[in-house]
């Protein structure tokens, strides 16, 4: 099996990609557009909707909250429901919007399309931090799990700054 030369628009994709990887977000989005511009020029009338998604994803990324690049990822969604990647950005960037609950049903639907996901393995396992509950014996949300986990939470807060200012 012969090696397909990349075309320009995949080219400047990976390179967005790989710019989003070092956390080079001004680049990565000046890439993406230029993907989508490539992507033009070779004769496409709609971008692919990961090259829109990834957009989107770098555009919130580099602002911290993008109305536009919410916009752009759940418009990529709807039009490619069947990409894993897709509803991996839509996730970061509903977490970004502090939409916690969308951004866990879009990893879980991304998780559905392509179990073992490892980018949404890693971004469900950065934010699923709570330990077990203080009292195991009765649900997390009781009021007796709630308070004493606050109260574990304040002394931790206070003796890992007080070990910090040792050092």
């Amino acid at each position: 099996m012969a090696n397909t030369p990349m075309t320009p628009s995949e080219t400047a994709w990976r390179g967005g990609v790989q710019a989003l990887e070092r956390r080079n977000y001004k680049e990565s989005i000046s890439l993406f557009q230029q993907a989508i511009d490539q992507e033009r020029q070779e004769g496409a009338k709609n971008p692919k909707m990961k090259l829109i998604s990834y957009l989107g994803l770098a555009l919130t990324l580099s602002q911290g909250k993008s109305e536009e690049g919410l916009k752009l990822c759940e418009q990529a969604v709807k039009r490619e429901f069947f990409d894993p990647d897709l509803y991996c950005n839509l996730g970061i960037v509903y977490l970004r919007h502090r939409m916690k609950a969308p951004a866990f049903e879009a990893f879980q639907k991304g998780l559905n399309l392509k179990p073992g996901h490892a980018r949404i393995l890693d971004e469900l396992e950065k934010y699923d931090r709570r330990g077990e509950p203080f009292f195991t014996f009765l649900p997390r949300g009781h009021l007796l799990n709630r308070m004493a986990g606050r109260v574990r939470y304040r002394l931790r807060v206070l003796f890992d700054g007080a070990a910090a200012q040792q050092t």
